[in-house]
């Protein structure tokens, strides 16, 4: 980001426009009905009403899931284009490729790999517990359990975290190659990790005060300028857009950590290795 600041530019307005357009599809291929139980159930946790919602979403969830990975996978090429070779910098780094493809093959790898050893795992340590409610054994079942999938998620992702810098560069996807390419190196990564993870709160934590700044410093005086009559509330309006035009920037900042660390890990893995 520091390097290359005009190029970090041109990706925060790629996700500028690319977002608005996957909330265009919502709207058009949804229903207003439809659009109301999603703003209602967005923040749910329960699983069966996720389910539902998915079900009742159908081909347009599975759309907006596909492009949402497709638009994910062209930026996360374009980071690892400029950390991994700064002198293809054309057209700011973005692609249609290959090498897009085996990032959006990789992603599902991820979210495979995350249903395998943590929502599976954290599924069953639940029902476990749930049935074994009332019980002293219920709490270490939860407890032990929690502790389990937690450090099982842990261990997996940090090893599987060099498959798509590794898929970028060697041409073809080979989890077993990446695996092993993380192998006495676990700690150094899981610290990479927990710097990414700070990172990016600090990010999120910006973006909000930057973006609170900004609804004050425009919004300031705007309510008493407008008749109670009118029936709008300026501050919502101005945050909404505050919101729209300030939350891509920050979401490809974060996106810009989460992709680049693990990429310029293996550039030097990779080059120590060589040597």
């Amino acid at each position: 980001m520091r390097r290359q600041p005009l190029v970090v530019l041109a990706w925060a307005v790629f996700s500028l426009v690319m977002l608005p357009l996957l909330g265009l599809l919502v709207k058009v291929g949804l229903g207003e009905k439809q659009r109301a139980d999603l703003a209602l159930r967005s923040g749910s946790a329960d699983p069966r009403e996720i389910l539902d919602m998915v079900s009742q979403l159908g081909g347009v969830m599975i759309l907006l899931i596909v492009l949402a990975l497709v638009l994910g996978a062209m930026l996360s090429a374009a980071i690892m284009r400029a950390v991994l070779q700064p002198e293809q910098r054309a057209f700011a780094y973005l692609r249609v490729g290959r090498e897009d493809l085996r990032l959006l093959v990789v992603s599902l790898i991820h979210l495979a790999a995350g249903l395998m050893v943590t929502v599976i795992p954290g599924g069953i340590v639940a029902l476990a517990t749930a049935l074994l409610a009332g019980t002293p054994a219920g709490g270490w079942v939860g407890f032990l359990g929690g502790l389990v999938v937690i450090g099982l998620s842990i261990w997996v992702a940090v090893r599987l975290s060099l498959l798509a810098p590794h898929a970028f560069i060697a041409g073809h996807i080979d989890p077993r190659a990446a695996w092993l390419l993380t192998h006495g190196q676990f700690w150094r990564l899981l610290a990479m990790v927990v710097i990414v993870i700070v990172a990016c709160i600090g990010v999120s934590i910006l973006g909000t005060t930057v973006s609170g700044i900004v609804v004050a410093v425009i919004g300031g005086g705007l309510e008493d300028n407008v008749p109670r009559s009118v029936g709008v509330n300026p501050r919502l309006i101005l945050s909404l857009l505050a919101n729209l035009l300030l939350a891509p920037v920050f979401l490809t900042l974060q996106a810009v950590i989460v992709t680049a660390a693990p990429a310029a890990a293996y550039g030097q893995l990779a080059r120590g290795r060589s040597g």
